[in-house]
């Protein structure tokens, strides 16, 4: 099967609220342009709170792609944002689970740090 190149685009559709999609394969050669565009993102959205991470179109993700997630996440939460992981597919749920990184990304730990930005 030939590589689906991964394509990242970003949109505001609330104040303080960006969405940022993905979609085909996050892997070595193409975690560089997730974290660009969440980098420009950012600089261009400063009153960004929130940033909804639009997975349903990610079609592979590899270490290298979680990588860049954790990279991902530390940039919005620099920026004082919260990150949210929408529509994760039950492959991505479980690379996250197996690496002990779902609660980071989807529960108690993305909370205290949403806690912790709010006092």
């Amino acid at each position: 099967m030939p590589p689906h190149p991964l394509a990242c685009t970003w949109s505001m559709p609330y104040p303080g609220v960006a969405r940022l999609t993905v979609t085909g394969e996050l892997d070595y050669d193409s975690q560089p342009a997730l974290v660009r565009t969440a980098r420009e993102m950012l600089a261009a959205q400063p009153d960004c709170r929130s940033v909804r991470l639009d997975c349903g179109g990610l079609s592979f993700c590899d270490s290298s792609g979680l990588a860049a997630l954790l990279m991902v996440d530390r940039l919005v939460r620099s920026a004082g944002a919260a990150l949210q992981l929408d529509n994760r597919s039950p492959e991505l749920d479980r690379l996250l689970r197996r690496t002990n990184l779902l609660a980071h990304f989807t529960g108690s730990a993305a909370e205290n740090a949403q806690q912790h930005r709010d006092s």
